[in-house]
């Protein structure tokens, strides 16, 4: 994607302070009414990314484009960007018309064009009759509905949502993550929104960014960067991941790979050359891929003994945890009929799809200071 013909585009954006450098050398492209969520614990740099986009912070490096035009020395009240805040941020000696209607304003609009925009927006989430209302007056989830209204009211060419649901009970959260997914899709806007929640990130977006320590591990549909992500860290980080220590027994398109004790295999369907023969690696295996039973008559699986030692109800699934050769543990997941498989101390086979089992370079299970591109 060329940076002139994309909604967003952050071309290896640095920011440092002091000794600390929060974002390092971050390239993010968003395509024009596309959606991409920035994934990551505190202090991986999502806030910080959002604060460049919008210019309240200059990078040390790097460069800032809006729809097609750079944005260098360009400060924040000149870049049509919309912005959410986590606190919402909204005006509290101004009731809520006025709140949305102060962006239209500020933007060459009269006073009446304003507040007609305002009650068109504040309609639009669902707000029409709390229009006179203080934001003292409104519950969390009328604010945070008021604070999109404000933000779109500009119809901005880039908005930006800085863990716009957190401050929200879990209930709540689910209702209004998809009310503002079908807002952001309604308006067409392109958009950034940064969380840590996972389940949130993989729901609403387009496209997922997982960061680490001010790097975009990486970037992927939510169905991607499930079933195939990059590296370990991406592995442990999103979902759950079993990670099984192993070395490398041979080449080929599909090699065999063995974890002190039976041989199992995995595809090498990646483009890169398969690890050579006593290399380490960590296998990456999804525990909704794993069942327990006899294993399918194709031979596209791996099947190993395993024993059930503990499971776990989860309402609408079932999670075992199995113990395999050398003394692994596995964790299996499956739906309520998986519960009647097997009873904990039953001994099992444990199966799971050749094509699901993910290679990882090197033993070493912690996810700690790993390379950006350790793919």
């Amino acid at each position: 994607m060329k940076r002139e013909d994309a909604g967003l585009a952050a071309l290896d954006l640095t920011k440092r302070f002091d000794d600390v450098e929060p974002v390092a050398g971050v390239t993010l492209e968003v395509g024009r009414g596309e959606l991409v969520a920035l994934l990551g614990s505190s202090g991986a740099g999502k806030s910080t990314i959002l604060r460049l986009i919008a210019g309240h912070l200059e990078p040390d490096a790097g460069e800032v484009w809006i729809g097609g035009e750079p944005m260098e020395g360009i400060p924040p009240e000149k870049r049509n960007v919309g912005m959410v805040f986590q606190s919402y941020a909204l005006f509290p000696h101004l009731n809520l018309r006025r709140n949305v209607a102060f962006g239209p304003q500020r933007r060459g609009e009269s006073r009446r064009a304003a507040r007609r925009i305002a009650d068109e927006m504040l309609a639009r989430v669902g707000l029409a009759d709390l229009a006179g209302r203080m934001p003292r007056e409104i519950s969390g989830g009328e604010a945070q509905r008021a604070a999109v209204a404000r933000a779109l009211a500009i119809r901005p060419d880039v908005l930006l949502l800085d863990e716009p649901l957190s401050s929200l009970d879990a209930a709540l959260r689910r209702d209004l993550r998809t009310q503002l997914a079908e807002l952001q899709r309604e308006f067409a806007a392109t958009t950034v929104w940064v969380t840590h929640d996972q389940e949130e990130a993989l729901t609403v977006a387009d496209r997922v960014a997982v960061l680490h320590e001010g790097t975009i591990q990486q970037i992927a549909s939510p169905l991607e960067l499930h079933t195939r992500p990059a590296n370990r860290f991406v592995a442990a980080f999103v979902g759950k991941m079993n990670l099984l220590p192993a070395t490398a027994t041979g080449a080929g398109g599909r090699f065999r790979i063995f974890f002190d004790g039976p041989s199992v295999r995995a595809a090498t369907d990646d483009g890169g050359d398969p690890p050579a023969a006593g290399t380490p690696v960590m296998l990456g295996i999804r525990p909704e891929v794993v069942q327990i039973g006899h294993p399918p008559a194709s031979p596209g699986f791996n099947s190993v003994a395993a024993r059930v030692v503990g499971t776990r109800f989860l309402g609408d699934r079932l999670e075992m945890s199995l113990e395999i050769p050398g003394g692994r543990r596995l964790l299996a997941r499956g739906n309520s009929l998986f519960g009647s498989l097997a009873r904990e101390g039953d001994a099992v086979r444990a199966h799971w799809p050749i094509a699901d089992t993910r290679v990882f370079p090197g033993r070493d299970a912690s996810t700690r200071g790993l390379p950006g591109r350790d793919a």
